[in-house]
């Protein structure tokens, strides 16, 4: 069974060294696992990292020429002419080996109990990411996509709700706190997005460093070892506290609460962990204050563009949609790049659930903690917290 489960010369990355401040989560005492569980754990565990290092959804599908399109397609719409992007991307992995073999990796995965379940799902997941990072630009593109982003449960159908009665709110009108902007990477201001979080990892002496990206889709995203800082956009201060939050409680917490977890699952993320980890972050906005009229059309429009691009739309169509909404061309075009890029991605339609589904199970402390320890999915975390204790 551990032969079968170990990816060939497969090894998992090292875990970045700890310091004081990585908060460690009070859980209990973890579960002992038996001689059967420890070969099967970790010929997984090395065969799961493995796959991780090697898949990169988002990078993959993030456009080489995503701020320059942005520009020449604002540009177009302004002189009533509106026009696809035509977006560049890094040429695309070959993963047809790798997919295979966590096809395998899944099926032996099954028969080890509700563990063994948590890791096989995890493999599949890691298997339609990566034939969504191999067909960027292609065709096979928007249906891989479809699959790893499919609709979930009852979430689904309550967060297209949830965004029609957020834009049914009337336009934003910007209060005075947002007629002053910073850009969001001057780090000769203290205030702006790259100073705050690069003052935030510091107070909290947490081991990642700060990256600026021209042609980041989001503000900031956190990946291994680093959090990216979007390149030249004008924030808010409440922008860039809201961003902050998001990424360092968010994101950045779990990510190095993981490596404290004697179970490695914590760290490679189960199941559409990633996504109500977004969940979770965007509840913590909302616990903070932060989920106010601008931010929540934000959400509501970018959910609209998912739902155009699940149903087939081209860019154009998803354009028009959101000026139903949205006066302000560079604002919808934003949106419209961003779940269209690869070909389709559409990943913002998880937001918005797993919001909902989070927020749902917030009264179960044992979710909670389980969710702080990594990426980790709502309707994982019972098994995982049984485990722990």
């Amino acid at each position: 069974m551990a032969k079968s489960a170990a990816h060939p010369g497969a090894m998992p990355p090292p875990r970045p060294a700890l310091r004081r401040a990585v908060p460690v989560v009070p859980v209990g005492t973890p579960h002992t696992p038996g001689r059967r569980e420890l070969a099967w754990m970790a010929g997984a565990d090395r065969s799961l990292a493995h796959a991780a290092s090697q898949v990169r959804i988002i990078a993959a599908s993030t456009p080489l020429n995503f701020r320059t399109e942005l520009t020449r397609l604002g540009g177009a719409w302004e002189r009533g002419k509106p026009e696809p992007p035509r977006f560049v991307y890094p040429p695309p992995a070959d993963h047809r080996s790798l997919i295979a073999a966590l096809g395998e990796l899944a099926d032996a995965l099954e028969g080890e109990g509700a563990m063994g379940r948590l890791y096989a799902g995890r493999a599949r997941e890691l298997a339609d990411e990566a034939t969504v990072a191999s067909s960027v630009g292609t065709s096979g593109f928007w249906p891989a996509a479809r699959r790893r982003f499919a609709p979930r449960d009852q979430f689904d159908a309550a967060a297209d709700a949830l965004s029609a009665r957020w834009l049914d709110g009337g336009p934003h009108e910007a209060g005075p706190e947002s007629s002053e902007t910073i850009r969001s990477d001057d780090d000769r201001d203290p205030r702006s997005l790259v100073s705050r979080i690069r003052q935030e990892l510091g107070a909290r002496r947490l081991p990642l460093r700060v990256v600026i990206s021209r042609d980041l889709a989001s503000l900031a995203a956190t990946g291994d070892g680093a959090v990216q800082v979007v390149a030249d956009r004008p924030l808010t201060r409440r922008d860039v506290e809201r961003t902050v939050l998001h990424e360092i409680e968010g994101h950045v917490l779990p990510r190095l609460a993981a490596t404290t977890v004697p179970l490695a699952l914590f760290a490679l993320g189960t199941a559409r962990g990633s996504d109500d980890q977004e969940g979770r972050a965007l509840a913590l906005e909302r616990a903070a204050g932060f989920l106010d009229s601008g931010r929540r059309r934000e959400l509501a429009l970018r959910h609209v563009a998912a739902r155009s691009v699940e149903r087939g739309e081209d860019f154009l169509a998803t354009a028009a949609r959101l000026a139903a909404h949205e006066e302000r061309p560079s604002e919808l075009l934003r949106i419209a790049c961003r779940a269209h890029r690869g070909g389709g991605l559409a990943r913002e339609a998880v937001y918005l659930p797993a919001l909902l589904r989070t927020e749902a199970a917030s009264e179960d402390g044992g979710v909670e903690a389980m969710m702080r320890l990594g990426r980790v999915a709502v309707d994982a975390a019972p098994v995982l917290h049984a485990w722990m204790n």
